[in-house]
């Protein structure tokens, strides 16, 4: 039992080191894409390219959520 809940609070610590890592680089992207967009807007290739990164890194935040409330027992 105490190992399970061990385990548990581990995953726990994981996950929240690996959103604040995610939501970092989201706020690194953002503020790429916000150049780029008022500086570089020819480059619409990288700006895609950019925008891409980004949503995958906003799914990637989802399913950390989903798997933190899911340990936690929320949902």
């Amino acid at each position: 039992m105490n190992n399970k809940i061990l385990d548990s609070l581990k995953r726990e610590e994981e996950l929240k080191d690996e959103t604040r890592d995610t939501c970092l680089h989201i706020k690194d992207l953002e503020a790429e894409l916000e150049f780029m967009h008022l500086r570089e807007r020819h480059e619409v290739e990288y700006i895609a390219r950019l925008e891409k990164v980004l949503d995958e890194q906003y799914a990637v935040l989802t399913k950390l959520d989903v798997e933190l409330l899911t340990i936690k027992g929320i949902k």
